[in-house]
């Protein structure tokens, strides 16, 4: 139990090092494309896409994450949470959180 919930204390953490790159790019597909798309009334089946353009830009956040800070992963190595755990951790949190603003912005504009 005490590794769950230190991963999950290390996602937390992590995820607040990270979450301006995902939270960017959730702004930039909500703000210019499912905006749009509710106004005009095409947004019938766009989530999908959405989601594959989301996962699409894991890479993009993973690099610009190693970029500004190179040696961020030695907190969590001695926690006990390697890199695979932690991105997967994030990439969950951060689909769950797309997904919920997504169908929010949907029920809102219906």
């Amino acid at each position: 139990m005490a590794i769950i919930i230190t991963w999950v204390r290390a996602v937390g953490l992590f995820y607040g090092n990270v979450a301006p790159f995902m939270l960017g790019i959730t702004a930039l597909l909500l703000g210019f494309v499912l905006l749009p798309a509710l106004y005009e009334g095409w947004a019938d089946g766009l989530l999908p896409a959405l989601l594959l353009i989301k996962l699409i830009t894991s890479p993009v956040v993973w690099y610009l994450s190693e970029q500004m800070r190179p040696n961020q992963y030695w907190l969590y190595y001695n926690l006990g949470v390697s890199r695979r755990r932690l991105w997967v951790g994030v990439g969950v949190l951060d689909g769950l959180l797309f997904l919920g603003l997504t169908v929010g912005l949907q029920r809102l504009y219906s």
